[in-house]
């Protein structure tokens, strides 16, 4: 929901004088938080707090941030989250009473793949048991809020939770009505409004890297060495920045404009090809080498080997390059080779020796499997090649011609064999690949909190209009949408235009104004039907190219001038939510109007000329 003060710059601070920023990276497949102090950050924009290490338990994996899995008790209260959300479900399994509890994993998805978003919108857990989303995604933040607090609160006494301006981060080719949800979720968790902030994942990268010294980079590419020693974050440079998750790909293209301010040159693009799609490919190997039955019965009865199993996959994925021979081993859960004996009747060693595709490729020995790393490449194809795709599609743009620098960061960079994909069909490009890339959004989500306006102007990546009433055009307007108003003939379903796509959208600049009047002389409110359309120039709201995305409401409570009063609208499109404001013509009453992108139905019209 849009906010007022969604890019303020008043500073909060504790009674001993300390101001701390909080980011919360709430991704796909894993999820974070990072902090800094005022202070410091004045000293060293780059010194900023992260969770120490997440441990994985028995696997002993440790990393920097701990998976989004959520697991809830019976009544729906929480239990835990990240690894020790993996590991308490995998003992319950054991007993066999993990069918009680709500498992949640990789819902985040949810909001980009829903094309239609609403408040009581359902998600499915592990085994199929549906609750809210909204409930879902709030539980999870407010894990990280309040362990993020205990966290600042151990190292810094004094720091209370009003003292916190918090910023959450989400993809830049999100919706705005998946950017309201998320708000709402995090207020629902006991953020308040005027203290929360959106951030654009890509942006927040490229922020962080701005403030970096180059040894803090690794810079690849076919360029001189007198030219690596240049940093891409000099005034009038072009950029690209690569930010690819666990479940997307979100890339931006920037310039700079001086020493602390960026601008973006083209609307953000990528789509559904995160790391996540490697994870597919494993998943698709094991149902060609056991069968899909074998394999759908042992993630639903051997959930402990399972959830183990996978892992190990997601450590040894991190181990896989171009320059592996041989073969990999994994530890083979005997769960699953006896189901196999159980359905097939022969042993998986066997039958594994008989399938050309496998033979010599595939081996079982003992408790083990051996893939040939050939095999365990392959499952990067796909993800790999996509991402190549948009990024080569972005870099076709006239505007983006100029661009030789590649920033290549979130988690899913340190793949060793992404990175190849990008150096190699990119060679006529610096890369560039920040220390801990995946920390780096989070990281910038911070330096973000302390300072908003960096982000000078953003570029439409679609149009925005209102549904109106307009007087109707014989030759013009098709006999289709006429409607008799009174005395007088409307063509209905215009689409009014507040901005349209590939426009330039300077940050806190009003880039559109128009005027709308009552449709009846006894509306005490205009209501909006609001749209957005890939078309530049959309006629009709109903056209194909356009689609219903919310509703703005403007009280006009004065009816003295009937259906003439009138009320000029004026959007500011450029900060990462949308800023409304309303002024009625005969008062000169400014009021703030805020849009509704989520919905319970799509049904309704717009009441406005």
């Amino acid at each position: 929901m849009a906010s007022a003060n969604s890019n303020t710059e008043e500073h909060y601070k504790s009674e001993s004088g300390q101001m701390v920023v909080a980011a919360i990276d709430f991704g796909t497949t894993y999820s974070g938080y990072a902090y800094s102090l005022t202070h410091e950050y004045e000293k060293d924009p780059t010194k900023v707090f992260a969770q120490v290490k997440w441990h994985s338990g028995a696997a002993q994996l440790i990393s920097l941030k701990t998976p989004s899995i959520l697991l809830l008790n019976p009544d729906k209260s929480f239990k835990s989250f990240g690894y020790d959300a993996e590991n308490d479900y995998a003992d319950l399994a054991i007993d066999n009473k993990h069918t009680d509890y709500y498992f949640f994993r990789h819902f985040k998805m949810l909001l980009y793949q829903s094309k239609i978003l609403q408040r009581d919108m359902l998600v499915s857990d592990d085994n199929g048991k549906e609750m809210k989303a909204i409930n879902v995604f709030k539980i999870c933040i407010k894990f990280l809020h309040d362990h993020m607090l205990e966290n600042v609160r151990h190292k810094f006494s004094g720091v209370n939770d009003t003292d916190i301006r918090w910023v959450l981060t989400v993809p830049a080719i999100w919706s705005d009505s998946s950017k309201q949800f998320m708000r709402e979720a995090a207020q629902m968790a006991g953020i308040p409004k005027e203290r929360l902030m959106i951030a654009l994942e890509p942006e927040a990268a490229s922020l962080y890297c701005m403030h970096l010294p180059l040894d803090k980079m690794v810079v690849e590419g076919n360029k001189s060495k007198e030219s690596s020693r240049v940093s891409p974050f000099q005034k009038g440079m072009k950029y690209m920045i690569v930010d690819v998750g666990g479940g997307t790909v979100d890339i931006t293209v920037h310039e700079v404009i001086d020493r602390s301010q960026l601008k973006e040159l083209d609307f953000p693009s990528g789509g559904a090809s995160g790391g996540t799609l490697v994870d597919k490919a494993f998943r698709d190997f094991l149902d060609d080498l056991v069968g899909k039955d074998v394999m759908k019965k042992f993630a639903k009865d051997c959930k402990e080997d399972y959830v183990l199993f996978l892992r190990e996959f997601e450590t040894k994925k991190r181990m896989i390059n171009v320059e592996k021979k041989g073969r990999e081993s994994m530890k083979l859960p005997i769960t699953l080779t006896d189901l196999y004996k159980e359905k097939k009747g022969n042993t998986l060693k066997d039958d594994v020796e008989k399938v050309r595709e496998f033979k010599e490729k595939v081996l079982i020995s003992g408790d083990k499997i051996r893939i040939d790393t050939e095999i365990m490449r392959s499952w990067f194809n796909n993800c790999c090649e996509q991402i190549v795709f948009e990024v080569s599609k972005l870099l076709s743009k006239p505007k983006c011609k100029d661009v030789q620098t590649i920033l290549l960061v979130g988690g899913f960079s340190e793949s060793p064999m992404l990175q190849n994909a990008m150096r190699t069909n990119f060679s006529d490009r610096q890369l560039i690949i920040p220390e801990d890339a995946g920390l780096v959004v989070l990281k910038g989500a911070v330096i973000f909190g302390h300072n908003p306006v960096t982000i000078k102007s953003r570029i439409a990546k679609c149009s925005y209009g209102v549904r109106v009433y307009r007087d109707f055009r014989e030759g013009v307007h098709p006999n289709s949408k006429k409607i008799k108003v009174g005395n007088v003939y409307k063509c209905r379903d215009v689409f009014a235009c507040h901005v349209r796509k590939g426009q330039e959208l300077v940050v806190g600049e009003a880039q559109h104004h128009q005027r709308y009047t009552p449709l009846e002389r006894q509306q005490i409110s205009l209501d909006f039907d609001i749209y957005t359309s890939t078309e530049e120039n959309p006629m009709f709201v109903t056209d194909p190219s356009c689609d219903f995305v919310g509703k703005l409401e403007v009280a006009v409570p004065n009816m003295s001038g009937g259906n003439e009063r009138g009320v000029w609208i004026q959007m500011i499109f450029g900060g990462t939510e949308i800023v409304v404001e309303a002024k009625e013509e005969k008062t000169g009453r400014i009021s703030k109007a805020t849009f509704n992108f989520l919905q319970d139905s799509c049904q309704g019209g717009s009441d406005s000329l």
